[in-house]
Formats: structure tokens, C-alpha cells, sequence
């Protein structure tokens, strides 16, 4: 017992001794970290960054981060949200709806302003799309059409509507792959063809020439699987611009397409080649130009990638907001719009595009559309009239030539039968002679004998 007390105060005395060396130790690494703290603030709201390069006054920890603003849509941008499109959680159209920052939820299922096609109307026969497509600077996206496939006739009202809105100076943006393609070509009368075995293996880099919005893009976009459809640069018509490509291939582009009055008084406009514009305005026929962007990408992933970007970018160029302030100022890559059946100069086109906004104009508007609506409706019922009409004259026509064709067939009978009768007559009175001749015959011979 004696020598674990003796231990026991030995130890004790040795730990009072370290008491005073652990304390000293402990605050100097406090004044150390002090000292690094107030050094490194210094630095940070002195102006100069660690490399010694001017920047704001930051946060410790945030030096190296960009700057993150609230993403917010274009107000002049519609999204297509018809029954081509897929809904469901994991679907493309889901993912660009939330890209774009559209939607609530109301009844079970993602509702807004901006939604075409979503009340049961088709989008391309809806008033709103006429009312649309007569006015300036709106932008349409088309998730990829992965359940139906718009089908009209192309040379009617609708697909003459579908090209109206785009050569009216607004955008149309599809994306996806093989079906956006078909419906450029189907719509639009152009021949753009697919990569050689409809598939690019890219990388596809950014031109220099791209619009202003999409230089925040990557210069690099990628190959992701097969989930990119690219076409051939020589298919591409006049008017075309290659934004992000391989020597040979294209996935994103943007075509520029026209349309002129036609020389046919009452026809429909015309489409003419971009380069043709000046000449179509020097014969007093208005010309007007829109864009048609093509993104070959299926939005399937549902991280983010590279390619979001880039509908973020193509949306905005329109954009009131955006540098070109939708109307197209950057004389380089762009030219002023002669919005069609107007004569005003380019000024008075842009302002009056920009006061359609109130209600009273969209509401003559919509008057002025339901009229020629109508004056439409009656006109293909005086047609179908005419038509019926004339179809029936043909067949009455018919008629009283087979009518015809009886009764001279009955009139032939009727003279075959008289004639047969009188011949029979003639028989019966030939034979009567010839009894009687004979009977005279036979009385004489009797006599004589």
C-alpha cells in the first residue's frame, strides 16, 4: 500500500508539471490560426484575388465559384406540350419542361400560360396558334415527338400556317432526332438528309459565328450514346447556319426561311430564298424571315448536361430581354424583318409587333381572323357546293344519254317488228295467191279432161 501511495503521487506531480507546457502549446496554435484567419481576409476584401488578379470582394470559400442567378423563361416563349410529347416523370418532355422552368402542378398534372396543346385542342388548328403565327418575335420549343407525329396536308391552311409563323419573324425550335428532321423537310420543302448510318460519332464544335446567347454554351458538345442525331452539311439549303458540327456533320443548326407575297393576286405567300428578299421588295412584293433552329439531342438524361445549355441559349435569342431584344439588331448574323402584308418602314414593323401586346389590338386581331375565317369557311362551301354541282349535272347528263340510247334502241325494235309484220302479210297474202292459182290450175285441168 505504501508504494502505490508513493506511485500514485509521483504521477500526480507529473501531470501538474505538463499542465503548464499543454496550456502554453494550445494557445499558440490558437494565435496561429488567429493570425491565418485575418491574413486571408485581408487578402479577400483587399481588392486582389490569390493569384493577383482584380475581383469583387468575396466570401472566403466562394472565390472559385461562378455567379448563380434565379433562371427564369423568356416571356415570349411557348412550349409544346401536345400528345407528341412524353409527360411521364422520366421523359424528354418532362426534362426540358423543367429545364425551362415551366409548369404547376393543378389536377394531377403540369399546367401553364405557355402550354400549347394541353386543352385538348390540336395546336396547329387552335385560335391561339393562328393568332400566333400572324404576329412577331415568339419563340415555340418541340420536346422530341416521341408519341405522335403532327400529319396535315401540307399545302392547306394548316402547313401554310405552320410556315406563315415562322417566316413572320419568329422561331421554332424542334428537338430530338429523326421525326424533327421529317417534319423540317415535310413542312418547310426542304431535302436535309441524316448522317451516313444515321449516327455521328462526333465531337461537335462550336462555331465562331454562333448568335451572341449561345457563346455561354460549351464550345464541346458530345456524343451520348446515340441519343444525338446529326445531318450532312451538304444537305443543308441556303439560308442555313452551322452552329456546332464536325467537318462533315451538323446537330445543331438554324435555317433561314422566307416568304413573299405571291405575284398571284389572292394566293397565299410564297416561299423564297433568303438572298431573294431584296429583289421580291424592289417588285413591291413584301418579303419576311424567321428562323428554324434543330437540336438533335433526345433530352433523356435527367442530370444535367451540356446540351441544356444550349436550348437555354436558343430560346433567348428572341428574347426581349436578350442583347438583340428580339428584334434582331446584330446586323451580322441577323436582318431587319418586313413583317408580311405591312409597308411600313423597319422602325414602325418592330413597334407595332411590340403594342400587339395590348389587349384591345389582339382583340381586332382576333376579330380580323375569325372574319377571314369565315369568309374562308364559305368560300370552300361554295366550292364544295359547286362541286356537288357538278357532279350531279355529270350524272344527269348520263343519264339522258342512256335514256337516249333506250329509245333509239326501242325505236330500231319497233321498225324490226313493223317490218316483220308486214312481211309476214305479205307471205300471208302470197300464199293466199298461190292456193288460189292453184285451185284455179286444178278446176281447168278438170275441164279439159
Amino acid at each position: 500500500r505504501l508504494r502505490m501511495a508513493a506511485k500514485m503521487a509521483a504521477d500526480g506531480e507529473r501531470r501538474r508539471g505538463m499542465q503548464p507546457q499543454l496550456a502554453i502549446l494550445m494557445a499558440g496554435v490558437a494565435v496561429t490560426a488567429i493570425i491565418a484567419v485575418l491574413a486571408v481576409a485581408a487578402i479577400g476584401y483587399s481588392g486582389q484575388s490569390l493569384d493577383g488578379a482584380d475581383s469583387p470582394n468575396e466570401l472566403l470559400l466562394k472565390v472559385h465559384l461562378e455567379a448563380h442567378e434565379p433562371y427564369s423563361p423568356p416571356p415570349n416563349m411557348y412550349l409544346w406540350w401536345g400528345p407528341s410529347t412524353n409527360h411521364r416523370f422520366v421523359g424528354s418532355g418532362e426534362h426540358i419542361r423543367h429545364l425551362l422552368h415551366l409548369g404547376q402542378i393543378e389536377g394531377g398534372e403540369w399546367r401553364d400560360p405557355m402550354f400549347l396543346g394541353n386543352n385538348g385542342v390540336a395546336t396547329f388548328r387552335s385560335q391561339r396558334f393562328r393568332r400566333i403565327s400572324s404576329t412577331c418575335c415568339s419563340t415555340i420549343v418541340i420536346p422530341p415527338m416521341e408519341w405522335d407525329f403532327p400529319v396535315y396536308n401540307t399545302h392547306k391552311i394548316i402547313g401554310q400556317r405552320i410556315r406563315n409563323f415562322v417566316a413572320n419573324g419568329n422561331m421554332l425550335v424542334l428537338t430530338g432526332g429523326i421525326l424533327a428532321v421529317e417534319f423540317i423537310n415535310s413542312y418547310f420543302f426542304y431535302n436535309i438528309e441524316l448522317a451516313d448510318g444515321n449516327y455521328s460519332p462526333g465531337p461537335y464544335r462550336r462555331l465562331e459565328t454562333v448568335p451572341e446567347e449561345l457563346k455561354a454554351a460549351p464550345s464541346i458538345l458530345p456524343q451520348k450514346g446515340i441519343s444525338v442525331t446529326a445531318v450532312k452539311k451538304e444537305s443543308l439549303p441556303s439560308g442555313a447556319e452551322v452552329l456546332w458540327g464536325t467537318p462533315r456533320s451538323s446537330p445543331v443548326f438554324m435555317i433561314k426561311f422566307c416568304e413573299a407575297q405571291s405575284p398571284n393576286e389572292g394566293m397565299p405567300p410564297i416561299k423564297v430564298l433568303p438572298r431573294d428578299c431584296d429583289q421580291c421588295e424592289k417588285e413591291g412584293r413584301p418579303c419576311s424571315c424567321g428562323y428554324l433552329m434543330y437540336i438533335g439531342y433526345t433530352y433523356h438524361e435527367q442530370f444535367p448536361t451540356r446540351w441544356d445549355k444550349v436550348l437555354r441559349g436558343a430560346v433567348e435569342i428572341l428574347s426581349p430581354h436578350s442583347k438583340h431584344g428580339g428584334s434582331k439588331a446584330d446586323k451580322d448574323s441577323y436582318q431587319s424583318l418586313h413583317i408580311m402584308h405591312h409597308g411600313h418602314d423597319e422602325e414602325e414593323e418592330h413597334a407595332s409587333r411590340g403594342r400587339e401586346h395590348a389587349s384591345g389590338q389582339l382583340a381586332e386581331a382576333d376579330q380580323k381572323i375569325q372574319l377571314q375565317q369565315q369568309e374562308i369557311d364559305s368560300l370552300e362551301k361554295q366550292v364544295s357546293q359547286l362541286s356537288e354541282d357538278q357532279e350531279s349535272h355529270e350524272v344527269k347528263k348520263a343519264r339522258v344519254q342512256k335514256l337516249a340510247q333506250h329509245q333509239s334502241h326501242a325505236s330500231e325494235d319497233a321498225l324490226l317488228r313493223n317490218s316483220v309484220l308486214s312481211l309476214s302479210n305479205d307471205m300471208h297474202q302470197l300464199t293466199g295467191k298461190v292456193s288460189s292459182l292453184a285451185n284455179e290450175m286444178k278446176a281447168k285441168k278438170g275441164q279439159q279432161q
